[in-house]
């Protein structure tokens, strides 16, 4: 059977939230304090806050995107409107005070585009893609890839600058990684559907700067599973990751091994791109591991550690995989008070401990943040959410700041500004948790 469709429209970088149904026990952590950075309010300041990291800077400063509010006249459903934005926190000058939120860029529609996706740091530069705009045969633009340099001033205006035009809808490419020659690596649509990863390429191998061409590479385009066959490539990667060694590591949420009978689902794969060893050769693409129905589909990308261990996250467990062979070290339970829903994947820190958010369950049923103390990994719940000010459903992943302090952001919640077909309620928030 064919694989599923996973890009029918330009903003094929969201992936709906599925419940999960896995026993499992958690100890509630003590002594964990939360608290809520920027509550977003629609309009010029943006809403929910989408399935994507957190920036910080060597200063402190929390970069983050919406994909909707922020300016110009694009509305891409009756609830939605507002062409997104980019937004910055700058944390208080003494410890208890608020953080301050300043606007990067405010998206306007046409060639300046819509639906920006995740950002990169690069030199105390911004780097992203939008999934609109741009000059590329697209109906409104096929999307491009920016550069935002920040003002010379404090308080003054960033400059943005369109570095490549995406020339159709099958060449849009969601970065996700950088290497320190400046090339950009992510993953993006592709004509069979099942995606492919992409590499945007600067002018003369300069790391940034409006000077030259720069260009975009297919490094490789998923098959899928063949029909009537069992066995695949992947379809829909969520993502990539460079490792030390110059290699790209990713998931896929479907294709890999597929159920010929009971409905025929598909349930992902782990993959690996090794580069070529002579500049301008091809990519080299294996699948390290095909998921099946007991494991399910992977919900997010992978994080690396230290020794090359990869850790991510299905629809009902998290997982590792070292030396070839995946171990679950974490499993969730849709019994209250467990947490349930994995699909941010996971941040890492220096001691091996891994971390995650989990959009549903916790003490209230509206998410949860999570930890997993190495070696055993035994899960501790360190906060709860409990929707109206506090936010609700934190689906995107998490960055790890100084001092072991997590910073995420929440998909609604926060305030009674927004309220959503599905019963959410709030713009969404910014948060942090200190251990």
């Amino acid at each position: 059977m064919d694989d599923l469709t996973l890009f029918p429209t330009s903003n094929w970088r969201r992936q709906a939230l599925v419940a999960a149904l896995m026993f499992a026990s958690a100890a509630i952590a003590p002594g964990q304090t939360e608290t809520i950075l920027h509550v977003f309010q629609a309009g010029s300041d943006g809403y929910y806050p989408e399935t994507y990291p957190l920036v910080l800077d060597s200063a402190g400063n929390l970069y983050g995107t919406t994909n909707y509010g922020g300016g110009g006249n694009c509305a891409f459903q009756e609830a939605y409107s507002g062409c997104g934005m980019i937004y910055q926190l700058t944390p208080p000058a003494e410890a208890g005070g608020a953080w301050t939120e300043h606007i990067v860029w405010q998206f306007q529609g046409g060639t300046d585009g819509a639906i920006p996706g995740g950002l990169l740091l690069r030199d105390g530069k911004l780097y992203g893609a939008a999934g609109t705009g741009g000059s590329g045969a697209c109906s409104g633009g096929c999307g491009y890839i920016f550069e935002l340099m920040p003002p010379a001033t404090a308080g003054g205006s960033w400059t943005k600058t369109s570095l490549y035009d995406f020339p159709t809808l099958d060449s849009e490419c969601g970065i996700t990684a950088a290497d320190a020659a400046g090339n950009f690596y992510g993953v993006g649509p592709s004509a069979n559907d099942n995606g492919s990863v992409c590499q945007i390429v600067p002018p003369r191998g300069a790391p940034s700067g409006p000077e030259g061409s720069w260009s975009e590479r297919t490094l490789y385009t998923f098959k899928g599973v063949p029909r009537g066959q069992k066995f695949g490539d992947g379809s829909g990667p969520l993502g990539v990751t460079l490792d030390a060694h110059g290699n790209l590591w990713g998931a896929t949420v479907y294709g890999g091994y597929c159920q010929l009978f009971q409905g025929g689902s598909c349930f992902g794969t782990i993959f690996h791109l090794t580069p070529p060893s002579a500049p301008g050769g091809d990519w080299t693409e294996s699948v390290a591991y095909r998921f099946s129905n007991l494991d399910q589909n992977p919900t997010s990308g992978v994080a690396i550690d230290k020794t090359g261990a990869l850790y991510g996250v299905t629809y009902v467990e998290t997982y590792k995989f070292s030396g070839g062979s995946r171990t679950v070290i974490s499993s969730f339970s849709d019994i209250p008070p467990g947490a349930y829903a994995p699909t941010g994947g996971v941040v890492l820190d220096g001691a091996g401990n891994v971390y995650g958010t989990t959009g549903a369950g916790g003490q209230y049923g509206y998410g949860t943040v999570y930890k997993l103390t190495a070696p055993a990994y035994s899960q501790t719940i360190l906060h709860s959410f409990a929707a109206g000010t506090d936010g609700w459903n934190p689906e995107g992943p998490m960055i790890l700041g100084p001092g072991g302090a997590l910073y995420g952001t929440t998909q609604i919640g926060g305030n009674q500004g927004c309220q959503f077909g599905f019963g959410g309620i709030g713009c969404g928030t910014v948060f942090e948790i200190v251990q």
